[in-house]
């Protein structure tokens, strides 16, 4: 038996075809069920996806495969916004958990939770799969697929804890997405999401009308663009610290400046997320915001309790779960 066909035995989770609910024949090559539906395995992961919106998603996170990792700028930002999310009832339980983290990118949250869950599914639509496993390698508490949140191929109620941060507004519908994660929630489980907000200042921003030109372009070409324009601006940014026409640059300019903002985050690597954070924001092919009432009545409407559901972080911080 291979190497990888070891690992997948001695995984916790099977895969199940969501169109048909039935579990898939594995082998090295594909996925298989038993109404047809094939899908191939590459590179050690199940590829469960059709054409998608993801693209530019896919480029940023190879570009930028460590850029968030804590383990790599030295600082603990990512440990602390999911500490923030989770809370510290939840966070204390993980060790017993088998978590899915859906949109896991290039693992900024993957790397805490192979700390301290039990279990690890990273999930994304884009090839960022590929920048997870090798970040973080396949294993027997780690597996990793590329798959859309739609059509997840799990059965339902399998998880004790589902993550999804800074994704669901980037998808066709948040409150759909919503729905198919609560789906996945078992008994006595929970589901943690964020969401961006509401804002009056994006709604100002030259960046919301650029997207829709930004968005169309080829990731390699859009990137360029952006990185130019972000050099070019920063002069500006930094001429205007601590002036009041620094919020005219906000809105003129449509590109993001990290200063004094993010604390811990070291000189060195303030060019870097700046580029990256302006990069999603112009390419992202879909950008919702909703009320922390919108988010909390989308969690109620899929039949879990919610514990909180509160401004913070990028937005809109939840935690709900099954009752038992």
């Amino acid at each position: 038996m291979s190497e990888y066909n070891l690992r997948m035995k001695n995984n916790a989770h099977q895969l199940v075809c969501s169109e048909h609910s039935q579990i898939f024949v594995e082998n090295i090559f594909m996925l298989k069920c038993g109404q047809g539906c094939v899908y191939p395995i590459q590179n050690e992961i199940p590829r469960i996806i059709e054409p998608n919106y993801a693209d530019a998603f896919g480029f940023q996170w190879n570009r930028f495969r460590k850029t968030q990792l804590d383990s790599f700028t030295h600082t603990s930002i990512t440990r602390k916004r999911l500490e923030q999310s989770l809370g510290p009832a939840l966070l204390g339980k993980l060790d017993q958990m088998n978590c899915i983290e859906v949109g896991c990118g290039a693992g900024r949250f993957t790397e805490i939770l192979l700390e301290i869950c039990k279990h690890v599914v990273s999930v994304d639509l884009s090839n960022a799969v590929d920048v997870n496993k090798l970040n973080f390698p396949v294993s027997e508490s780690h597996q990793v697929i590329q798959a859309d949140v739609m059509k997840l191929p799990f059965e339902n109620q399998t998880f004790d804890l589902v993550l999804c941060l800074g994704v669901i507004q980037h998808t066709p519908n948040s409150e759909a997405t919503i729905s198919a994660l609560a789906n996945q929630v078992k008994v006595g489980g929970w589901l943690v999401i964020d969401h961006y907000t509401r804002s009056v200042a994006w709604n100002l921003r030259s960046a919301r009308f650029l997207r829709p030109v930004f968005k169309r372009l080829p990731p390699k070409v859009a990137f360029g663009v952006i990185e130019k324009i972000y050099y070019f601006s920063k002069p500006l940014y930094q001429f205007s610290e601590k002036r009041i026409y620094r919020k005219i640059l906000n809105i003129l300019l449509p590109v993001v400046y990290f200063d004094k903002e993010i604390p811990e985050l070291g000189k060195e690597f303030r060019d870097e997320w700046s580029i990256l954070d302006s990069f999603d924001g112009l390419t992202d092919w879909y950008k919702h915001r909703r009320t922390s009432e919108q988010i909390r009545a989308a969690i109620e409407s899929t039949g879990l309790i919610v514990e909180m559901c509160e401004y913070g972080g990028n937005g809109v911080i939840a935690r709900a779960y099954r009752e038992p």
